[in-house]
């Protein structure tokens, strides 16, 4: 009796597992990821949400920024209220520049830090944010591979890993 129920335990995480993948995949479908912030050239997508002053996000971003020949990755700029004005400057700055994948570049490495910016303003980070609700975001970074309807929460060695990518 023992052993039937942990095979219907087993039985029950691996259905659950695969319905939770099938469901991020149809997530997906819905994210706007022509408003993301798009670099790399590579051909394993990923997309990722983060926060520009998050140090997590950062140190992820410092190791990712490395893969871009294989990666193409969506990147939605998540600001945090509770972080103040710089923050969500921050977010603007990249969201709405004119070379997002540079000042995406630019702040998650630290360059503007203490620097006083004024950036333009752009409809485009609401999208962002819109995002940001679709898939319940609770903590950044978080990371979604599409193709397997993984989501990695959290800056994670296993991320690589699901990528087949060595770090």
């Amino acid at each position: 009796m023992l052993r039937l129920l942990g095979l219907l335990t087993v039985l029950f995480i691996f259905t659950f597992a695969s319905l939770y993948e099938e469901l991020i995949k149809e997530q997906v479908k819905e994210l706007p990821l022509d408003k993301a912030v798009v670099v790399g050239k590579g051909s394993k997508e990923l997309i990722v949400f983060v926060n520009p002053d998050c140090p997590h996000c950062r140190k992820e971003w410092k190791k990712l920024r490395n893969h871009l020949d294989k990666l193409k990755i969506y990147v939605f700029v998540i600001p945090f209220k509770g972080w103040g004005e710089e923050n969500l400057k921050k977010a603007y700055y990249i969201v709405c520049s004119e070379n997002p994948q540079k000042a995406l570049d630019e702040v998650l490495l630290g360059k503007l830090d203490d620097k006083e910016i004024n950036p333009n303003r752009c409809e485009k980070l609401n999208y962002h944010l819109k995002a940001a609700d679709s898939v319940g975001l609770r903590a950044v970074p978080l990371n979604i591979i599409p193709d397997k309807g993984k989501v990695i929460e959290g800056e994670s060695p296993k991320l690589f890993y699901y990528l087949e990518i060595e770090e």
